[in-house]
């Protein structure tokens, strides 16, 4: 991603993120107020009706009659009136808790949208990107993690049944090949001749597969009889290196290790076909739908985030790039730069507030926030 789209969504959508997180801490703090409060209220209330206590203890020895019954009266009343007033306190603070907690939940899932926004146009510079698909009861659960500069990673769900390919089981003819795989020899009967025996690799469904950097590992199976394909490729189709193996109930073989069998393998289909099914599942690495894990320098932070440590890790990653962007000439601006308004950036910069805003300002070069 450009520069200038990156400053975007980090003004935008990570910005919010901070906010949202910020006032989430906050109402936490005002929750732990409301309890602390409770507490003082209830000791404040058995103190005084202790005293009260007290003063009907003595009036309870006195000698006139009519203050000792005066004195059993009250006593009475006074347990009473204690519990009551306990409760309505304790009734009190539980829902100013109750509220507390749905706000604070409400602003938690706001922070989380808005990180997911903001991952899902992959701002950062990625320095690994692994697409997984598994075929499980027919339909593929498919996910793609990231590794970003920064020590930032994260994992996202992916729409595989919105996939031209992968909403439903895939075969290599859907890309157009059918290609075989010897595995095998036999000796023709009237003579000594052996000849290769092939599997059609397009009779054979994708079970799992894992794509990176052009790189591919993949595993067909054949319905019905176990029989297994996998295929590994080292990347690049012209100088990138080709395995595959063949395993069923009765052997297991090597395709590419056994020089009698990899004469028979078309090495060229098989590579550009493996490479086109590595740039689909490429592809299908755009269609973000939930993200499933966040990290920053290995802890694992998506239920307890903090959205100001990854604002710190972005601006140290992009910092020299978004001055850079904002110090261009009109001349050079391109059209994501045309939409970085300087006072679109300083309202943005408000939305953090205070120490926050400040510094992420003079980070960027901007002189102020205001």
């Amino acid at each position: 991603m450009e520069a200038s789209a990156s400053l975007k969504q980090t003004t935008t959508h990570l910005f919010d993120a901070v906010r949202f997180a910020d006032h989430a801490k906050e109402l936490e703090e005002s929750a732990r107020s409301v309890e602390g409060n409770l507490e003082a209220a209830l000791n404040k209330l058995e103190a005084q009706t202790e005293e009260v206590s007290n003063l009907l203890a003595a009036m309870r020895v006195e000698q006139e009659a009519v203050l000792k019954d005066l004195a059993q009266q009250v006593d009475g009343f006074l347990g009473t009136a204690k519990e009551q007033a306990k409760s309505k306190l304790q009734k009190g603070a539980k829902q100013q808790l109750e509220d507390y907690s749905r706000a604070i939940s409400s602003e938690k899932d706001k922070a989380l949208k808005s990180l997911e926004a903001y991952f899902a146009s992959d701002p950062l510079p990625i320095l690994e990107n692994v697409v997984q698909v598994r075929l499980s009861e027919g339909v593929y659960e498919a996910s793609s993690r990231y590794e970003c500069e920064g020590g930032i990673k994260y994992d996202f769900r992916l729409s595989a049944h919105n996939s031209q390919f992968f909403h439903e089981p895939f075969v290599l003819s859907q890309l157009g090949y059918e290609l075989r795989v010897p595995v095998r020899f036999s000796r023709a009967i009237l003579s000594k001749t052996r000849t290769p025996g092939f599997e059609r690799l397009d009779q054979y469904v994708l079970a799992d597969a894992e794509a990176s950097s052009g790189r591919l590992r993949a595993n067909f199976e054949k319905p019905g009889n176990g029989a297994k394909i996998k295929v590994v490729t080292s990347g690049d189709q012209e100088g990138g290196f080709l395995g595959l193996e063949y395993s069923d109930q009765l052997q297991a073989v090597n395709v590419m290790n056994d020089p009698s069998l990899v004469a028979y393998v078309d090495i060229e289909a098989m590579k550009k076909a493996t490479g086109e099914l590595a740039s689909q599942l490429d592809d299908l690495s755009k269609k973000k739908v939930a993200l499933l894990r966040l990290s920053v320098d290995g802890e694992q932070s998506l239920e307890n985030v903090s959205c100001r440590v990854i604002l710190q890790k972005v601006m140290g990653v992009m910092a020299p790039k978004y001055r850079a962007c904002l110090r261009r000439s009109p001349s050079d601006a391109s059209a994501a730069d045309e939409e970085l308004d300087l006072d679109f950036l300083r309202g943005r910069l408000k939305v953090l507030g205070g120490d926050l805003s400040k510094s992420v300002s003079q980070v960027l070069g901007l002189t102020s926030a205001q």
